[in-house]
């Protein structure tokens, strides 16, 4: 009962409005209502001496109550100063910055507005972070398995296994539709239904997928939830499921099949952006569909050709008849010793016959010339590595050896080109091949010297081991030749 009572007097109970006001009294009116009774005695009595007496005792008064009131104001001021500072600091990214205000007013509820906000916005900070981190991983893992080498089966399981993490879905799925045979087949399901198999036909002429490709757009249901003028044949399987959010696969106008997830766990965020990024998805999967069906065969194509111009190239030069398959053997050789592994293996033999076939871009009076380069001749043959590169990225699924041949020239102090990379910097099948190319030029003639023997060109080897050439790559290559 006492608290209460308390509470009831205390100024800090009381609204802003009312400190205010009562700020003002005793500030203004107070001090107004006591000069205009020193004024009135010095009227009425007429005897100045006799009223300073009272005078002094109002002065002292009239100071105390502007003290009082100062006080008074100062409080709340103080307490809204508070805020801004905080707010500044929220709205520069200091999220942990919470406002804590001693009072009982308007500004305690401010503050605590303004904490609840701050929370709230963390919260959804938190979840665009870590839905964008999914999404990320989503597109990564989507463009790695795009640009790889694996069979379209293996890539639309991995999608279907993405799509139904980033959206947390009970159930996710990818059907791939014949239109000639009016058959759709489940080709990659991620759930708990363990009776689905991959190429297991389904109608297409019921429930949500059967919508999705008759009509060519999306469908996106909350909570059971139907449309209204959705036809009875699609209301039956549709209604089996909590939530569902399934998007055609559309390549040239016509359904190539449709990918969704059903019974979402986060039932009520089911909107434009998730829309959004399935719709993506499913443009991505057109695209691949398109690739695998269209250039089956074409990179192999132009795999071959490549090796065809590289002999063309090694034809021009002479001196270095044999290099490109005496070196391929060579790294071939150190990469079974390696225990790399067969994809690995492949592209650093396909780099061997390849490092050089920049050298297309470099005129004959260069490649052919008898003696030493100058600075400007040697400048200019430098840049065959570059150019080997550019020629080779169109290989979308060689990526890797494109590099290599990038970096075959790099040297393990840093003293090669194109970018002067050092040590284990330089990836191992450039290492790997920087060996075996210079061991190969070291036995072979040239314009300007005759060809080392075998002994002498190990000793130089190991006279670069550490320097120019990565000493243990130098002892596995002498150990297998």
């Amino acid at each position: 009962m006492l608290n209460e009572i308390n509470k009831k007097v205390s100024i800090e109970y009381e609204g802003l409005y009312t400190q205010l006001i009562l700020a003002a009294f005793f500030m203004f009116i107070i001090p107004l209502l006591l000069a205009l009774y020193v004024i009135f005695n010095v009227i009425v009595n007429k005897n100045i001496d006799a009223t300073m007496g009272y005078a002094r005792l109002v002065i002292f008064w009239m100071v105390a109550s502007g003290i009082f009131g100062f006080i008074l104001i100062r409080r709340p001021v103080k307490a809204i100063l508070q805020l801004i500072n905080k707010a500044k600091n929220i709205a520069e990214g200091n999220l942990d910055e919470k406002i804590v205000v001693a009072r009982r007013d308007e500004l305690k509820d401010l503050a605590s507005a303004f904490n609840r906000i701050t929370a709230d916005l963390e919260k959804k900070i938190a979840e665009l972070e870590y839905s964008r981190s999914l999404t990320r991983e989503l597109f990564q893992k989507i463009g790695h398995a795009i640009t790889s080498s694996q069979r379209m089966d293996a890539l639309l399981t991995l999608i279907n296994q993405s799509v139904r993490k980033v959206l947390r879905g009970e159930s996710s799925f990818i059907t791939l539709y014949e239109p000639d045979s009016r058959k759709l087949y489940l080709k990659a399901y991620s759930g708990s239904q363990r009776d689905l198999n991959e190429n297991m036909q389904l109608p297409d002429n019921k429930g949500v997928m059967g919508f999705v490709i008759k009509n060519k757009k999306p469908m996106i249901i909350k909570k059971g939830g139907v449309e209204d003028n959705l036809p009875a044949q699609y209301r039956e399987e549709i209604l089996k499921y909590t939530t569902i959010l399934c998007v055609p696969i559309i390549e040239k106008d016509e359904v190539k099949g449709v990918v969704g997830v059903s019974d979402l766990l986060d039932t009520d965020k089911i909107d434009t952006d998730d829309l959004f990024l399935m719709e993506n998805i499913a443009g991505q999967i057109a695209t691949s569909l398109e690739n695998f069906a269209l250039n089956k065969n074409i990179e192999e194509t132009y795999y071959q050709t490549l090796i065809t111009l590289a002999r063309v190239v090694e034809a021009k030069d002479p001196y270095s008849a044999g290099h490109l398959e005496r070196v391929s053997k060579y790294v071939s050789k150190m990469a079974d010793r390696l225990k790399l592994e067969p994809e690995t293996k492949k592209m650093l033999i396909g780099g061997a016959i390849l490092h050089d076939l920049g050298k297309v871009g470099i005129q004959d009076s260069i490649l052919k010339k008898e003696g030493k380069f100058s600075e400007e001749e040697y400048s200019i043959m430098k840049q065959h590595s570059i150019i080997g590169e550019n020629i080779l990225k169109p290989l979308r699924t060689m990526s890797k050896l494109s590099s290599l041949v990038r970096h075959h020239h790099e040297m393990y102090d840093g003293s090669g080109y194109p970018d002067g990379l050092m040590g284990e910097d330089i990836p191992l099948t450039s290492r790997m091949l920087a060996v075996a190319d210079i061991y190969d030029a070291l036995t072979t003639d040239r314009p300007y010297r005759k060809a080392m023997s075998k002994e002498e060109a190990v000793k130089t080897l190991r006279s670069y081991a550490g320097n120019k050439l990565d000493p243990k790559l130098v002892e596995i290559f002498i150990s297998i030749i």
